[in-house]
């Protein structure tokens, strides 16, 4: 989706928290870590030559920080790094971005990634779908379960009447959405017994990422949902602290997590999506052909990684059996009825808590 804004400056919400906005200006982070973010500027994209002068553009000279949740295997941060890579190139080295993966700046706090956006700590950002829904709760409506058929529905939704939701939403609080990345498909994963059936879920502490509906999806089957910043999660699994998950099998490989869980069942229960944002008044400082020039590269570098993903897909489950010692168990029609009958009332109560915008956007019938 290629969409032009009107150049106007939006003014942040403030309130006390991220649950009905972006919050106030929050400290910005201590000398300490930010030194630390600029030392490691090695892991940002672009790399330090320019690209051939002859581009077409009046662009902005300026340096971009870009933060994001992932790991550097993370599609989010391959994304982001390739975003930057191209718009490098495309610029004439004019533009350049910085991305910090980790959510170093913020200590490695989702929540607190995402305020930095929002008071303009940095530029931009790159965020999952269930942790931008802390704007906003209507933006969980694309991880109903087994809302997309396949992922080019899920891109096409994103880049189409889905993002054009998103955005609006967005730009109440102060921030513009620009594409995204698929997260992916999830599995689930656990370290007790294979999930095959409904019960299979009973009396399993499963980790969720926040929001009401992912806890409320998990208590259907009789499990403990715990929720859990992503970057505690590893240690949480490895000292039992937690006993599953669920995630993309690349975000599960970005992150080792199969060395750690026996059990991987490819429910893909849900769909997410990594989602590129921008402060607005950053962005709003920039002229449009910069503007329209960020806007192509993140959607040039998210539709190839994309299509990475998808390709990489079978291979991942192959390495998780042959090399981890995983087992691995695919839903089958039979088994996605069984689970949807459990929570469809559930559903029928959050499409109403969503609204038909949000439902209507994304096709949720």
């Amino acid at each position: 989706m290629k969409k032009k804004f009107v150049g106007i400056v939006l003014s942040l919400v403030v309130v006390a928290g991220l649950v009905t906005g972006c919050g106030g200006k929050t400290e910005s982070p201590s000398n300490e870590a930010s030194n630390t973010s600029e030392e490691t500027a090695g892991e940002t994209s672009g790399g330090d030559e320019a690209a051939a002068e002859g581009t077409e553009g009046n662009y902005d000279t300026v340096s971009l920080r870009l933060s994001c949740n992932g790991t550097d295997m993370g599609n989010d941060t391959k994304a982001a790094k390739l975003f930057a890579e191209k718009i490098q190139e495309k610029s004439g080295g004019k533009i350049t971005v910085t991305v910090f993966p980790n959510d170093q700046l913020a200590g490695g706090n989702m929540s607190k990634g995402l305020e930095m956006l929002c008071d303009g700590t940095v530029d931009m950002d790159v965020h999952s779908t269930s942790i931008i829904a802390a704007l906003d709760n209507s933006l969980m409506v694309s991880t109903l379960p087994w809302l997309f058929s396949d992922y080019q529905a899920a891109e096409d939704a994103f880049y189409g009447a889905g993002g054009e939701y998103i955005d609006s939403v967005l730009q109440q609080k102060g921030v513009y959405y620009l594409g995204a990345v698929h997260n992916g498909f999830k599995a689930m994963t656990n370290s007790k017994r294979p999930i095959q059936r409904p019960e299979d879920l009973s009396g399993l502490k499963i980790r969720v990422p926040g929001g009401e509906f992912f806890s409320a999806f998990y208590e259907k089957f009789g499990a403990s949902p715990q929720a859990m910043s992503w970057s505690e999660v590893f240690t949480a699994l490895q000292q039992g602290t937690i006993d599953g998950h669920d995630n993309s099998l690349s975000t599960i490989n970005s992150a080792n997590v199969q060395e750690v869980q026996k059990y991987i069942s490819l429910s893909r229960h849900t769909y997410e999506a990594f989602t590129f944002m921008a402060n607005a008044q950053k962005f709003d400082t920039l002229n449009a052909d910069t503007q329209n020039l960020i806007r192509e590269c993140v959607e040039e570098a998210t539709k190839e990684i994309n299509q990475q993903i998808i390709a990489d897909e079978d291979s991942l489950a192959e390495k998780f059996q042959k090399e981890n010692g995983c087992e691995l168990y695919t839903f089958t029609e039979e088994d996605i009825a069984a689970f949807k009958e459990v929570v469809q009332p559930l559903v029928d109560e959050y499409k109403g808590i969503y609204g038909e915008a949000a439902c209507n956007a994304f096709g949720v019938e």
